[in-house]
């Protein structure tokens, strides 16, 4: 393991030196405490179930094992099995299974009270599995009075085993709320190469956000919609994902040190969301996208992490744009819209994915905020242009070019187009035109739209620059 895999590594590891250096940071008093108990990382940890539960088990009542219906590869067996051994060891084991019989589990609304109700007067609830199922067991040990909860993460395929946020699905759309920490997450790197491939290289896609997102983020700050940025929580989400991309190719032969690192900075990531209070560190225009294509999706296959790593090129190429379009004086052009006009564009965008309407209403709510504090905002709007070159000085730190994205993607076998993962033109073209109508944060997509430079032609010049760097729909 290179030095720069082992400081990824020993930071996941070391939650204590990790607030110290958080309480250290100049915007200290803003930051949320990290509240996630410990972390385990290495080969065979999961062994050590056991033992945290001895620590965390509430009286003598069951433990639940929130799982869903796909089998899982152990060193030593099936992993959900091997895991309920070694609970019974100190408590009665009660499997809560979720989803389909294919392993699929969405968060909506009569899956969690499924999972709360089955779950409720355990004495402990430990996850065995996916991002969304993690999502699942965060909402119910939230809901429990702060039952005391383990995630044993079976895959490096997402961030969010690490924070104290879920992804849930409201009226057909995916709204990132408030839950809990984990009491303590298990990352046992035999397991993880035992996990299919394209789940770990959707690792990878989801780190590849950390490149564009946090440009969104100071974004929002410099046009007065969220004044929330933090250079120490860019620093601990971005510090170590550089070792992620120098190890790619690992995690595509299953190398466990790759994996390890790859682990280490995906918790990392976490963790960042919930010391900021936001995904922002880790969610931008690219996440939105990606939102907007689960919510239409029909099998809801597609891994969520290699949409991210895909649109996370198109971020950046926009980006881009953005950019040289304001250096050629495109801020002259910045208007605030009228908020009839952006409700009939909302109505509009989701009219087709959902007839009834309730999709439209659920992304009006979030996006009627954005729009509200971007016209209470003007005289900073109207300050940008005197701003922007001490802005985008920070923005060339922030955002990489979209050929070293594709590049990392490539080195690890990983998709870099929508198509290989399933994903029509059109669906793709559509989630691009509107990903900045679904939801109140401020991306590079919203500056754009503004700007006048969102429309069908503005998306044709995005997909344009990401076929010539080598990636695209």
């Amino acid at each position: 393991m290179s030095d720069t895999e082992r400081g990824a590594v020993d930071a996941a590891r070391d939650l204590n030196r990790l607030r110290d250096s958080l309480a250290a940071a100049h915007d200290a008093p803003r930051l949320m405490p990290v509240g996630l108990g410990g972390v385990l990382l290495g080969r065979g940890v999961v062994h050590r179930v056991a033992e945290l539960a001895v620590q965390l088990h509430r009286d003598g009542t069951e433990t639940a094992v929130l799982v869903d219906r796909r089998p899982m590869a152990a060193p030593d067996g099936e992993l959900k099995h091997e895991v309920e051994t070694l609970l019974a060891e100190h408590a009665p084991v009660r499997r809560v299974e979720l989803g389909d019989d294919d392993g699929t589990v969405h968060a909506d609304h009569a899956t969690l009270e499924r999972a709360v109700n089955a779950v409720a007067g355990a004495g402990l609830l430990v996850t065995v599995g996916s991002g969304t199922l993690t999502d699942i067991g965060k909402y119910v040990s939230s809901r429990l009075d702060g039952l005391p909860h383990v995630v044993v993460q079976t895959a490096a395929s997402v961030n969010g085993f690490a924070d104290d946020q879920s992804v849930l699905v409201v009226d057909g759309v995916k709204r990132t709320t408030p839950t809990r920490w984990p009491d303590w997450l298990v990352i046992d790197t035999c397991v993880i190469r035992l996990a299919p491939v394209a789940m770990n290289r959707a690792g990878l896609g989801d780190l590849l956000a950390t490149y564009t997102a946090p440009a969104d983020w100071l974004l929002a700050r410099v046009v007065g919609q969220d004044d929330s940025f933090s250079p120490a929580i860019v620093a601990l989400a971005r510090d170590h994902v550089d070792a992620v991309l120098e190890s790619a190719p690992g995690i595509s032969s299953g190398d466990p040190d790759a994996l390890e690192t790859l682990a280490a900075a995906l918790t990392l990531s976490g963790i960042s969301m919930g010391a900021a209070g936001r995904t922002a560190p880790g969610s931008g225009m690219e996440h939105t996208c990606s939102h907007l294509l689960e919510m239409t999706e029909r099998d809801g296959a597609t891994l969520h992490g290699a949409k991210v790593g895909v649109l996370s090129v198109f971020a950046a190429c926009l980006w881009q744009i953005v950019r040289a379009a304001i250096a050629d004086g495109a801020l002259a052009r910045l208007r605030l819209p009228a908020e009839a006009e952006m409700y009939e564009r909302v109505s509009a965008a989701f009219a087709t994915a959902d007839p009834s309407g309730a999709m439209a209403a659920e992304c009006w709510r979030d996006y009627r905020l954005k729009l509200e504090r971007h016209q209470a905002a003007a005289s900073a709007v109207a300050a940008l242009a005197e701003r922007w070159p001490a802005v985008d000085a920070e923005l060339e730190r922030l955002v990489t070019s979209p050929e070293r994205l594709i590049a990392a993607l490539r080195r690890a076998g990983a998709p870099v187009r929508l198509r290989q993962l399933g994903i029509e033109p059109e669906r793709g073209r559509w989630a691009l035109a509107h990903c900045h109508l679904m939801r109140e944060r401020f991306t590079v997509a919203d500056l754009a739209f503004f700007l006048g430079l969102w429309d069908e032609s503005g998306v044709d010049a995005v997909v344009q620059l990401a076929e010539r760097a080598g990636g695209g729909l």
